[in-house]
């Protein structure tokens, strides 16, 4: 039961703040002196509290030890997911999704600590990939369960937080007690560069999964093509492609080699080139399958090469990096993908989809140059 009880913290991690994106049209509806990027911003308000909790993880997983740390995680989800469908402002909605980003702060990296700490080598990526997997089963079950409450009230999509309970008895029951509890007095942690690489690169992978997750459903909508149950259904294609991609991430690896990144990256950019010309929900669906096989893949790649690229000592650490990665990628999307259309004078999610398949493409490109330029020095 350890590895499900680790999987179900992964459960709630990396898509955990895009739960609701289904119900963000009816969250307009009920909010309409709100702007559109205020909207926006409710997926990407827990990463603000992200940003200030995750690069204190090593530092606060030695103060009160992992498994007690888990449990002070796992009360600031709850409360903080659960209760934004008891707000009663738009203010008290934010302030809660703030709460709910403290939660995420603590359980994001210590997932994969955990995993790190039990796991090594390719048993080790195969259980980051199962990570992923079970948080893109974790994302269909949401998207759609929040597309059709959503038709009945946007307040009711919230209680998708409620399985946090499960994860909180699980690891009651069987996650064993891990060492760390005690004084800090005198540790550092000092990381090498080579964890800030990883970090930029998911913080890039980042601005492109939520290109897709703060625009979707308004495109939809905007589109003519449905409402927020239509959204939903397509969103859980994007992370049902990335429930298959989880578990053949180890196999599809080793199949691939040094082009794994490249048909990751190709995989992408066809994707948001079909979703930027899509105008039914079958061409949507479609293109969502391929971003989430191409970003399905790149997850568990990233965290494994993170965890490798320290000591022991330092996973938790190097987690808490990845963690303020993903925390300012998902807060910036919007503001950055919103400032570009300002400046080029179109702000549509159309456009927004168009342009971030070409910077995908040049990521690609810049891979192809790069595979040629060592094979050629070899």
């Amino acid at each position: 039961m350890l590895r499900a009880t680790l999987l179900s913290v992964s459960l709630l991690t990396v898509f955990a703040s895009a739960a609701i994106a289904p119900a963000l049209s009816e969250i307009a509806i009920a909010f309409p002196a709100v702007s559109e990027t205020s909207i926006k911003a409710l997926l990407t308000a827990p990463a603000l509290t992200m940003m200030v909790v995750s690069p204190l993880m090593g530092w606060l997983s030695q103060l009160l030890g992992t498994r007690r740390l888990l449990f002070v995680g796992l009360f600031f989800y709850l409360v903080g997911g659960m209760g934004g469908g008891l707000a009663l402002s738009f203010e008290q909605l934010f302030f809660m999704r703030l709460l709910l980003g403290v939660g995420m702060g603590i359980l994001m990296p210590m997932s994969s600590a955990l995993m790190a700490h039990f796991f090594e080598g390719s048993e080790r990526l195969r259980m980051l990939g199962l990570s992923v997997s079970v948080t893109s089963l974790f994302g269909v079950i949401a998207n759609v369960t929040v597309g059709y409450l959503a038709l009945i009230s946007w307040r009711y999509g919230f209680a998708i937080y409620s399985l946090g309970l499960l994860v909180l008895v699980l690891a009651i029951l069987y996650l064993p007690p891990m060492p760390g509890s005690g004084s800090v007095k005198g540790l550092r942690f000092r990381l090498p560069m080579m964890s800030v690489w990883w970090a930029l690169a998911m913080f890039m992978l980042m601005l492109i999964i939520y290109a897709v997750m703060v625009n979707v459903s308004l495109f939809v909508t905007g589109a003519g093509i449905g409402g927020p149950r239509e959204a939903g259904v397509a969103l859980s294609c994007l992370n049902f492609a990335s429930f298959f991609t989880g578990i053949l991430n180890a196999r599809v690896k080793a199949l691939l080699g040094r082009y794994f990144v490249l048909v990751s990256l190709s995989l992408t950019t066809a994707g948001y080139s079909w979703l930027s010309m899509a105008d039914s929900l079958p061409q949507v669906i479609a293109a969502l399958l391929l971003i989430g096989f191409g970003n399905g893949f790149m997850i568990p790649y990233l965290f494994y090469r993170a965890t490798t690229s320290v000591p022991a000592n330092l996973v938790m650490g190097a987690m808490g990096l990845m963690s303020l990665a993903i925390s300012l990628g998902q807060f910036a999307t919007p503001l950055i993908l919103d400032g570009i259309g300002y400046l080029l004078g179109d702000t549509s999610a159309r456009f927004i989809f168009q342009f971030t398949a070409m910077a995908v493409a040049m990521a690609a490109v810049s891979q192809l140059l790069w595979l040629f330029w060592t094979r050629n020095s070899r």
